[in-house]
């Protein structure tokens, strides 16, 4: 039979065995829009699931923003993409989720998410000619 001491110190002995638990994702097909800069422009989205010892101290897993930031842009960099703008960041600590438990091994969830312009990208379908032709006065004649 497995007793609770047991259960909690073979958990603690293999946390440093673990890692955080990372999500991502890029949204690459925009049905042939281009950026507000006439460029073709990808999103990218990190999330990581790590853990706090205490709320504060952490055990595993990127659970600050400014390592989100720099595993994302280093990402994109890594990609060629040379102009990125990070539009979302957010940080929730569950420290309220199962207290006491909680309070001493405290879920940290992270996300950031960027919009870039990757290097060298062509949109797919970009139009042959203009096919409203309009002049000086705005009008489509």
């Amino acid at each position: 039979m497995f007793r609770p001491s047991a259960v909690v110190l073979a958990l603690f002995a293999a946390c440093p065995t673990l890692q955080g638990c990372a999500f991502h994702s890029t949204a690459r097909e925009w049905n042939g829009l281009v950026g507000p800069d006439g460029e073709p422009t990808h999103l990218r989205s990190s999330t990581n699931v790590g853990l706090n010892l205490f709320v504060v101290f952490t055990i595993f897993g990127s659970t600050d923003t400014g390592g989100m930031v720099d595993e994302i842009t280093g990402e994109i960099a890594a990609e060629g993409g040379d102009r990125v703008r990070i539009i979302q960041s957010a940080s929730e600590n569950y420290w309220y989720g199962f207290p006491p438990l909680t309070w001493i091994l405290t879920p940290v969830v992270t996300t950031v998410a960027a919009d870039y312009v990757p290097a060298n990208e062509v949109p797919e379908s970009e139009p042959a000619e203009n096919p409203v032709a309009r002049d000086d006065d705005g009008d489509d004649e």
